[in-house]
């Protein structure tokens, strides 16, 4: 239909208004002069211009599709059962006749969104245009009755014209076009019953007030029309309109480019980002996050394409440090991990959708991940520093506390530690640190990427109680992990383990900085989660901060 660089490269909402008619004096455009009721255009006729509205960014003009060869208009309706059998029998062969000089484009008299979703429908792949009542351009061609076919020659002129569903017709038309071109190339719609069908009436020769009644409005069902585009992630989405754009970049230049996003390397413009933080359901104020989220999975070091199209189930986990937690409503507190958070989930979403979008990492695509995980819609939580006995992530990586900071960590689902019966800090670390022991694989030792463990707030205040610092913790679960390489060579296992000597301590990562460790979960109930890593890959934990827009 038009040429594909991202699943939400244009918003049609913004598509160009009518285009094709010749200027006049005063920058107004000329209207055709109205052939009226069964004034047909016979061959040997000049063709008039197109006045039609599509997602070309320059529009569409007659002396365009012209330009290399012909122009073979398609003139149809939604409501028209006729249309819907031209457009699916014609559908296959556009980009084949494209290909050798013969423009094909469908021209809806209904609303633009409408006609893309009919034309996705029924399989046509050649362009697609619209018309607003008064249907100008069908009343410059006599339309009595859609679907109507006309061939345009180079020169302007129409070279044939069959109406309804012809099939006999359409090929003396197709030879035509393949006279015009000098060319055998294009191939002719097969001969499938039924050869003939009438159309319908065109709303150009209808009376306005009934061709108005029978017309359906835009966007009839928003959220269906939304999985149609493949705008999704599989649950519903706010659609992205103009509107909703325009107040999510809160006054930001659109155009500005944060970079490429893997695997497929469509742009992220802010006017993009913000399309998917409408798709997620952010409120405009979330805004700023999901663009230092942005910002932070673009980074090479992060290697956003490794993890995008591996088959391990790793998702994106977003860790947001600094005033900027409170300011917005994001939850650190019960349920940190889990739903009822309108900021942590959207966010976190937005985050995904913009890989699974702009990148083109759609599952069962280019992303090929086995089995995936829920995070893969949405991964986000906010450290409670209020809470924590340690400095927060963001300062451990050099930012200052009062800056608001985003952290994009490649992480795999989170499993639940539940300890109740320790009372002492050596016991507790000892359990947090072992139930980590099959991260990734049983027998994978060391791991050289982060493990994320989050500690709830009634396992932080006994570490708190006893003084532990973060790095005494971090080194006590490090020591503590270890077994002899002979019990880690069965089955998948690292070189090193392989080759050690049988009788050497292997620990479970390669060094304490392997181990992350937040703060976050609800006061009461003794359960941490320790995140798994995304490995293999060199995949790093890239912070960005949160900045005005």
């Amino acid at each position: 239909m038009w040429p594909r660089r991202s699943a939400i490269d244009r918003l049609e909402s913004a598509a160009t208004g009518r285009t094709g008619a010749p200027a006049t004096p005063g920058g107004l455009q000329s209207l055709p002069q109205r052939q009226g009721p069964g004034a047909s255009l016979a061959p040997g006729s000049p063709a008039p211009a197109l006045y039609v509205t599509g997602v070309e960014p320059g529009g569409v003009s007659l002396s365009d599709l012209i330009a290399r060869g012909a122009a073979l208009l398609v003139f149809v309706s939604e409501e028209c059962p006729t249309s819907a059998m031209a457009l699916r029998n014609l559908g296959p062969f556009c980009r084949g006749w494209e290909e050798h000089g013969l423009a094909v484009t469908a021209i809806f008299e209904d609303p633009l969104d409408v006609a893309i979703r009919v034309a996705r429908k029924v399989g046509w792949t050649g362009r697609v245009v619209s018309q607003e009542p008064p249907y100008e351009s069908s009343l410059a061609y006599g339309l009595l009755a859609v679907p109507t076919t006309v061939l345009v020659d180079r020169a302007g002129v129409v070279a044939g014209r069959v109406v309804g569903w012809d099939q006999p017709g359409i090929a003396v038309v197709i030879e035509q076009a393949r006279t015009l071109l000098g060319t055998a190339a294009l191939e002719l719609p097969p001969p499938v019953e039924p050869l003939r069908k009438p159309g319908c009436s065109s709303k150009a020769a209808m009376d306005p007030e009934v061709a108005a009644a029978i017309s359906r409005p835009a966007a009839e069902d928003e959220m269906e029309e939304m999985f149609e585009r493949g705008w999704t992630d599989g649950l519903p989405v706010v659609a992205p309109t103009g509107r909703r754009v325009e107040a999510m970049l809160g006054g930001a230049d659109g155009s500005v480019s944060l970079g490429l996003v893997a695997p497929s390397m469509g742009e992220a413009t802010l006017e993009r980002v913000a399309a998917c933080a409408v798709l997620a359901g952010c409120r405009p104020a979330y805004f700023p996050v999901v663009v230092a989220a942005a910002r932070a999975m673009l980074d090479p070091a992060f290697n956003l394409h490794g993890q995008a199209v591996t088959t391990q189930p790793a998702g994106q986990l977003v860790v947001v440090n600094g005033p900027v937690r409170r300011a917005i409503g994001l939850n650190s507190g019960m349920g940190a991990l889990g739903p009822g958070s309108r900021a942590n989930l959207t966010i976190g979403r937005a985050a995904r959708l913009i890989v699974t979008l702009l990148g083109g990492a759609m599952p069962g695509t280019l992303d090929r991940a086995t089995l995936g995980h829920m995070g893969k819609v949405g991964f986000c939580i906010a450290e409670d520093e209020e809470t924590s006995p340690w400095e927060p992530l963001h300062v451990e990586r050099g930012f200052e506390p009062g800056q608001s900071v985003v952290t994009l960590i490649g992480s795999d689902a989170p499993q639940n530690i539940s300890d109740h019966r320790s009372r002492t800090p050596e016991d507790l670390a000892y359990i947090l640190s072992w139930a980590a022991a099959s991260a990734w694989s049983t027998n994978w030792w060391p791991l050289t990427e982060p493990s994320v463990f989050v500690i709830c707030p009634e396992h932080a205040e006994m570490f708190r109680a006893a003084g532990w610092s973060k790095q005494h913790l971090r080194q006590f679960m490090f020591d503590a992990v270890h077994r002899p390489a002979s019990e880690l060579r069965r089955g998948e296992t690292t070189p090193f383990a392989a080759s050690a000597d049988p009788a050497a301590d292997i620990s479970k990562w390669a060094s304490p900085d392997s181990i992350v460790l937040l703060v976050a979960g609800g006061e009461a109930g003794r359960y941490s989660a320790v995140l798994g890593p995304c490995t293999g890959m060199g995949a790093q934990i890239i912070s960005r901060e949160v900045e005005p827009l």
